[in-house]
């Protein structure tokens, strides 16, 4: 069975807990998510390689809101509102870039990477004057932790490295700051956002939905972890197969494949497949002469998967060799569609690319055709989202009772219900 590790005062929501659906369909649940947690939380905008050098930007578009990152002439990374202050324009509509200033497309007001208002056609047309010291973009916090940039819409909100706490010690000798970005994707599903979230803060499906992981996961012996703010972790045991079904001869193909990756013969493991865990770990140690990276991690490191979420919406999955980012984001008004965002990273690329990844955007619909693909697990996960938010729109059906599995469920909504300022279960 899965093992739990939780805090010493962990949120009191159990197996049967209820969750009302209301949070999942109501207009009123966005407006007022977006008042009480999206403004009052640290969310990831963009890894650090997209504002490698002075004079790269970057564009977010986060709800109702569009931010703008640079990194300035004196190296310093900053965050506005992408937002021209002479009638409201938006400012930049590329998604990232390089520049050495802004120039408003409507009247070519221009701006510097800092912000400043460097010029106005006819300024001497201002007769109440154009004091250029405020009339700059509109700042927003950013901070750097985990090789990304963050940014918050609350001024004020505590330190960012005090909001991840325990995030930071579980994720940082990983060094994301130092992973390829490969594939930017980002697919649009008519589901809320929560529901992506849910999806990825529970294991329980995973038997009956993606069998594919017995072949390389025990994620019958996953442990949760649960953490201050809402966050979360689970440790999947990799290199190896499912507990639950007898242990094949033979090496299954993807284990097969992880063997072969660290020049190890499959054949050698025939019979053995219980030791391919350990061989994994002895193996990654040996190269640790030669990339002193791998001196960074726990034997369980060495060959687990680990997923974090960081409340509200950061989904970290990670191996020390690669990275997925996955990110549901929220429709302004609409809470049966949400952006679900797929940064896909590795640090030891067989090709790495030579020019950032273009962009990918489409629609969930894209997948289901086959057209586009964002891993057989989560197109396994996206032919189902959609519906089950229908079926949160019956009348049939009044809120979620979660099974211990779901305890990571239960705490992202505890927190959520903590930020909404409502009473705790």
């Amino acid at each position: 069975m899965a093992t739990n590790k939780t805090l010493p005062n962990p949120p009191q929501m159990t197996a049967s807990s209820f969750i009302d659906k209301q949070r999942y369909v109501s207009r009123d649940w966005v407006q007022q998510e977006w008042q009480q947690v999206w403004k009052n939380t640290w969310q990831i905008a963009v890894h650090l390689s997209d504002l490698a050098t002075p004079g790269d930007f970057s564009v977010c578009e986060f709800g109702p809101e569009s931010l703008l990152l640079t990194r300035t002439e004196n190296n310093e990374i900053k965050a506005f509102y992408n937002v021209c202050q002479h009638r409201g324009m938006r400012l930049v509509g590329e998604r990232c870039g390089h520049a050495e200033g802004f120039r408003c497309p409507y009247h070519s007001w221009r701006y510097s990477g800092d912000g400043e208002l460097t010029y106005a056609p006819d300024s001497e047309g201002f007769s109440n004057g154009l004091p250029a010291e405020q009339v700059t973009l509109t700042p927003v916090r950013c901070d750097i932790a985990l090789g990304f940039v963050w940014i918050s819409l609350k001024p004020d909100i505590e330190p960012l490295a005090e909001y991840l706490g325990d995030m930071l010690p579980l994720m940082s000798h990983y060094e994301f700051e130092n992973m390829v970005l490969l594939e930017d994707e980002t697919v649009l599903v008519n589901c809320n956002w929560k529901a992506v979230h849910d999806n990825f803060s529970e294991l329980y499906h995973v038997p009956y939905l993606h069998p594919q992981h017995r072949r390389f996961v025990d994620c019958s012996t996953a442990r949760n972890e649960l953490y201050n703010g809402g966050h979360s972790r689970v440790c999947v045991p990799g290199g190896t197969t499912d507990s639950r079904f007898d242990t094949p001869t033979l090496p299954t193909d993807i284990l097969t494949l992880q063997l072969q990756g660290l020049g190890l013969d499959p054949a050698d493991y025939e019979g053995r497949v219980e030791d391919i865990q350990t061989a994994i770990r002895q193996r990654k140690r040996e190269l640790a002469s030669a990339e002193p990276y791998y001196d960074n991690f726990s034997d369980t490191e060495l060959s687990d998967v680990m997923q974090s979420n960081v409340f509200p919406n950061a989904i970290f999955s990670y191996q020390p060799e690669m990275l997925w980012l996955i990110r549901p984001r929220p429709h302004a008004t609409d809470p049966n569609i949400c952006y679900l965002d797929k940064l896909s990273f590795e640090r030891f690329p067989a090709a790495p690319p030579t020019v950032r990844p273009v962009h990918d955007h489409f629609s969930y619909s894209d997948v289901i055709a086959g057209n586009k693909t964002m891993t057989d697990t989560i197109d396994q996960d996206l032919s189902l989202l959609s519906k089950a938010q229908q079926g949160m729109l019956s009348d049939g059906f009044e809120g979620l009772w979660l099974n211990d599995k779901e305890c990571r469920i239960a705490h992202f909504h505890n927190q959520l219900d903590a930020m909404m300022g409502a009473p705790q279960k």
